[in-house]
């Protein structure tokens, strides 16, 4: 692997290492609060559902689309072939990916005096999200 790649390949870590501690850091913003609350900012969840604790579940997703380009490789060398050299080059080519990655952010909440819920946790986003 080539230095750029492996650069840009420790960068690309780093930088989802940063993502998931970020949108942990805003899901443990909202302990304490309502799904209104979370609901005013993010608009309204993907899924709601009750646990068999009495506590509801409340899950947002997130989808994003990425696509990297392609790229093309030659390789060239030389060979003896019938007491005469000839070039032989090869070209490999990578076409463009597209990837779809879907973060799901699920917060839990319980019934507070007022019949209302407010978040008391959440689950650690995917690698990634």
């Amino acid at each position: 692997m080539s230095n750029m790649k492996l650069l840009a390949a420790g960068f690309l870590l780093a930088f989802s290492l940063g993502l998931a501690g970020c949108a942990t850091d805003i899901m443990r913003g909202y302990m304490g609060r309502t799904p209104q609350a979370m609901m005013a900012r993010y608009g309204p969840p993907a899924h709601v559902f009750d646990m068999p604790d009495g506590r509801r579940a409340y899950q947002w997703l997130e989808t994003s689309e990425s696509t990297s380009a392609g790229s093309e490789e030659s390789h060239t060398r030389w060979v003896e072939r019938h007491g005469r050299r000839e070039k032989i080059t090869t070209t490999q080519i990578n076409p463009p990916v597209n990837q779809t990655k879907r973060c799901f952010y699920t917060m839990y909440a319980h019934r507070d005096l007022d019949g209302g819920y407010i978040f008391d946790s959440f689950e650690k986003p995917e690698f990634g999200c």
